[in-house]
């Protein structure tokens, strides 16, 4: 799922030349990628190695598809001290010490903005995002200064909303599930609040980006000189022009950053297990090299090509490693694709209905929608 079939494809080039072993390449776009995995998992035929994306890891376990990493395994990628803790961490099931993926890239949340904007309305920065509610204030002085577009942010059927929505509720005290992952908490009170703030933004939305999805905000962003704020993955970095990385500021969202990222697995029914691992190692020891021929926007996991250039060099990069050391991911139990599905649906319905009525109790929207998958969802976690 690399986003330049060319660039990976000189990697495994290189990988067939000095390793001698052939590997056919298949490229999926991650809107459509997990439907293809799914059939891999329950017909037990297709790819020896895949990546995944990293909320993907539990519900690929709960079907017994993939293969486990023991310590020689590890060993022969060196130690997993070598990868960011958050990043390895997600390799393995809440709670567990079984590693079933091993970390590949990583990238978290972070608010974009065109500083001349800000600053023509006298907004400090530095204190610009740092809660809710500054948040809030600093879209409402870009709104009354007549800024055309002030705020962007997807609002169709897309996962992108829950991990942009995350930050509002962490920042608010709030979560999605309990630490042993056996009850939901997002109708809790400090959720219900992170939800309501994030979702009172739609009134910042113009007419114009109303129904953007996936990620239509961020070519938003980067193409209307009249678009004050996104919020999106460091990938933006990439895709921005010279002139456009000179006026953009970033900054972490008002609460911890979503971090996700990919990492790679083997699957279970794999007969080229040696070969396969061989493939992981390499991917994992040119990650830099990937990431500087490739513009796919996200870091890599691993602490020593993070402390290297570009990446310890670049403000912007910077940035996106603070987000990393500080932000979050969600727990990887064996429910949580089931739990992000019927969220990316009940949003995707929420914001229908606010942008739809913009005199909406916006409260009372979310508990009408909410609270009984809450009540679905409660049952199903009770028995895992």
């Amino acid at each position: 799922m690399a986003s330049d079939s060319a660039g990976i494809q000189s990697l495994l080039d290189q990988f067939e030349a000095e390793h001698h072993i052939h590997v056919r390449l298949r490229l999926l776009a991650w809107d459509s990628a997990w439907s293809d995995l799914v059939k891999a998992a329950l017909y037990s035929y297709g790819p020896d190695v895949s990546e995944i994306g990293s909320t993907w890891l539990g519900d690929l376990m709960a079907m017994n598809a993939l293969q486990p990493f023991d310590e020689p395994h590890i060993a022969l990628l060196g130690k997993a001290s070598a990868f960011l803790p958050s990043a390895w961490q997600g390799g393995r099931l809440a709670g567990q010490s079984q590693t079933w993926a091993i970390p590949w890239f990583v990238g978290a949340r972070l608010i974009y903005f065109r500083r001349s904007l800000l600053e023509k309305v006298g907004v400090d920065e530095r204190v610009a995002f740092q809660t809710a509610e500054q948040f809030d204030q600093t879209l409402q002085r870009l709104q009354a200064s007549g800024v055309p577009v002030p705020w962007t942010v997807p609002t169709g059927l897309t996962h992108t909303t829950l991990h942009n929505i995350a930050s509002w509720v962490w920042g608010a005290g709030g979560d999605f599930v309990t630490p042993d992952s056996k009850r939901t908490l997002f109708t809790q009170p400090q959720a219900y609040a992170g939800l309501r703030a994030y979702f009172a933004l739609g009134r910042f939305l113009a007419p114009s980006v109303r129904h953007l999805n996936g990620l239509e905000p961020d070519g938003q962003f980067l193409n209307n000189d009249d678009t004050a704020m996104t919020i999106s993955g460091p990938w933006l970095f990439g895709q921005a022009s010279p002139e456009m990385k000179a006026q953009m500021g970033v900054a972490l969202p008002p609460g911890q950053s979503f971090v996700g990222g990919s990492h790679l697995v083997i699957w279970k029914h794999t007969l080229k297990e040696e070969a396969a691992m061989k493939l992981i190692r390499f991917l994992t020891q040119t990650q830099i090299a990937y990431t500087q021929h490739v513009a796919i926007g996200l870091l890599p996991a691993q602490l020593d090509a993070l402390a290297s250039p570009p990446f310890s060099t670049n403000p912007l990069w910077q940035m996106a490693i603070q987000g990393l050391k500080s932000g979050r991911s969600f727990p990887v139990t064996r429910s949580w694709g089931l739990m992000e599905d019927r969220l990316t649906t009940e949003f995707s319905l929420l914001w229908k209905e606010i942008l739809a009525n913009p005199e909406i109790d916006i409260e009372a929207a979310i508990a009408k929608r909410l609270e009984p998958l809450a009540k679905r969802l409660d049952l199903v976690l009770g028995q895992t």
